[in-house]
């Protein structure tokens, strides 16, 4: 076996702890002989280090790994975004993370005005911190791109970056909760998947204050099936005492991480899409911290739609279109902290004749189906439809798109609801027997 180790300095930050250190000794002659080695310590052959952009080099000593039928490392050191200039110039992630490129500067398309949640995340955090001196932060290898820059600039020394190990960050966490501070652990949501098992018995277990941030939250866009952040909700969903919000609109995020900070009985979640702020969408009426954003005057609760985070808009475009095209009375709930199920839900649900829940996490498992499950718990039968990412791996492609094509836009919305009260008696939907039906 052959293992190539691409040593360029960064995993996505720039590599710290001890292992870092040691690549750093290799690169400046440490391979001679001039300190213990890691890798022969393992039993590899160890070459190196090599010249990564000298091909010719790379080759020599590839072959000569090669005839040695041994496992063998092969210590590369490259230069990250060599040969691109935007790149090399780029201190933050060398643009690892790009958009479409932009022809005129080769670096990602028209970036909009209006600030993304991530942004407004790490603003939040940084002035929490500033009010709470227990606060602090850990990242697995990416301060930045999960918003905690601000913190670190201000409060440098209660950020912790662990490394590019998800696991670590996490039971770092545990440890910090045990010695009385609340850790805020910001990570992309797709990752918090390889740390499952330390979120259930190194956090939850022992019922730990601490607070995760999930970053790129729901369905990414253009970073593809393996960044999409739609397998949280099912995972998270089993961990005993673990409470996760999901606000609807960035304006609503500080009061929702304020609010997961001050819980100190077991973990907390927020999640964060990979989106920039849209408009503040306002409640109508609150029950017992659900907040409804919709409520049909002058018509009979036909349908409830409950959406998870930043579908409530289009829960709320649906609900227009489906009272004035469709005369279909609609409810538009928003739990906020949407597991465990808030108690009030179930009896909400009770007084509508539909309930249809929307979330871009994979459907299986998810918001829905333990709201399902609690409408049964509690002998309530009115039917539960979920929404939902499908159990496939979703491609690349704008986020609008994708979610339309999950049927998590307006229309699709509109088209589950029409399904789901088709076949529902005239007698149920009185509004629907006064505009003839809406099959």
């Amino acid at each position: 076996m052959i293992a190539v180790l691409n040593d360029n300095g960064r995993s996505y930050a720039p590599t710290v702890g001890a292992l870092a250190e040691h690549l750093g000794a290799l690169r400046h002659g440490g391979g001679a002989g001039a300190c213990r080695n890691f890798f022969t310590d393992l039993g590899f052959v160890y070459f190196g280090p090599v010249d990564g952009h000298d091909t010719g080099e790379v080759e020599v000593v590839l072959r000569r790994a090669r005839a040695m039928n041994r496992p063998v490392v092969v210590h590369v050191v490259t230069v990250k975004g060599k040969g691109h200039r935007p790149s090399e110039t780029d201190t933050v992630d060398c643009l690892r993370t790009v958009d479409a490129a932009d022809p005129p500067t080769a670096r990602g398309g028209t970036r909009s005005a209006s600030r993304s949640w991530t942004s407004v995340f790490g603003q939040a955090l940084a002035e929490l911190a500033a009010a709470h001196p227990e606060v602090v932060a850990v990242s697995a290898a990416m301060p930045h791109p999960t918003g905690l820059g601000p913190m670190r600039e201000r409060f440098p020394q209660r950020v912790f970056d662990v490394g590019i190990a998800e696991q670590h960050a996490v039971t770092s966490a545990a440890g910090l909760a045990m010695g009385g501070l609340h850790p805020v652990v910001a990570i992309y949501a797709t990752f918090a998947n390889r740390a499952f098992d330390q979120v259930l018995l190194d956090v939850a277990l022992h019922r730990l204050p601490v607070t995760f941030v999930l970053d790129r939250a729901g369905v990414t866009g253009p970073d593809g099936p393996s960044h999409h952040g739609m397998w949280d909700l099912s995972l998270l969903s089993t961990v005993p005492g673990l409470r996760l919000a999901a606000p609807r609109e960035a304006a609503q995020l500080p009061a929702l991480l304020a609010e997961a900070v001050a819980w100190d009985e077991g973990p907390t979640v927020v999640r964060v899409p990979k989106a920039t702020a849209g408009p503040p969408i306002e409640a109508v009426a609150s029950m017992d911290g659900v907040d409804i954003l919709h409520r049909g005057k002058g018509r009979p609760l036909d349908v409830l739609l409950m959406p998870v985070g930043p579908l409530a808009q289009a829960a709320m475009e649906a609900a227009g279109i489906l009272e004035r095209e469709h005369g279909i009375g609609c409810t538009v709930a928003d739990p906020r902290w949407v597991l465990p199920v808030n108690p009030v839900l179930p009896s909400l649900a009770a007084r509508h004749q539909v309930v249809v829940s929307i979330e871009d996490g994979v459907r299986t498992g998810g918001v829905g189906a333990a709201l399902s499950q609690q409408c049964q718990d509690h002998g309530i039968t009115t039917p539960v439809h979920t929404l939902g990412l499908p159990r496939a791996f979703i491609p690349h492609g704008p986020r609008s798109q994708l979610l339309a094509q999950a049927g998590l836009d307006a229309p699709g919305v509109v088209q589950a609801v029409r399904t789901a009260t088709a076949n529902r008696p005239a007698h149920r939907l009185s509004s629907l027997q006064r505009h003839g039906g809406a099959g």
